[in-house]
């Protein structure tokens, strides 16, 4: 969703509460780990952040926190938790325009060794797919950032700034 103001927090309350029931904008395919849609960009980033337990559990809380996304990028509502159903929405204002971005979180992903979690985007989303996020601790201590995703864009202005999106 494109607005040429920012909106109101009652606005943007209001329209997480319609895109809760909102069907996805994609053919779900149980996962980010799937074969990737014929249409769609498989995606992967990784990123060592450091070794051990203290830099494992700010890696943890990081991720909670939704500081995977820059400073100009807001997750509404906000410290919304990454359960599964939530439906968030990142507000960013790029070229003179507000972009509302709507996703609802599909699963978790935590194990003794991974946390993180998987969401899919919603209808009035510029992009389309899912994307997960993920902090994992290897065998060998070392922490690392994940990113999977398959998407692509569905707004003609997405097209245009993709390759910096990804």
């Amino acid at each position: 969703m494109i607005a040429y103001r920012p909106l109101t927090l009652r606005e943007l309350q209001q329209h997480l509460a319609s895109w809760h029931e909102a069907p996805l904008s994609y053919r779900h395919r149980l996962g980010v780990d799937s074969p990737p849609l014929a249409d769609f960009i498989d995606d992967e980033h990784q990123v060592l952040l450091g070794r051990g337990e203290e830099v494992y559990q700010r890696a943890c809380a990081a991720l909670d926190a939704w500081y995977m996304f820059p400073p100009w990028a807001v997750v509404h509502p906000l410290e919304a938790p990454q359960v599964p159903g939530q439906v968030v929405a990142m507000v960013t204002y790029i070229c003179g325009l507000w972009w509302v971005n709507p996703c609802r979180i599909l699963q978790r992903c935590d194990t003794a060794h991974s946390h993180g979690f998987v969401y899919g985007t919603l209808p009035e989303h510029t992009e389309c797919g899912e994307e997960r996020f993920q902090v994992v601790r290897r065998p060998d201590g070392s922490v690392w950032y994940e990113i999977r995703a398959f998407s692509h864009p569905r707004h003609w202005m997405a097209w245009l700034g993709f390759p910096l999106a990804r």
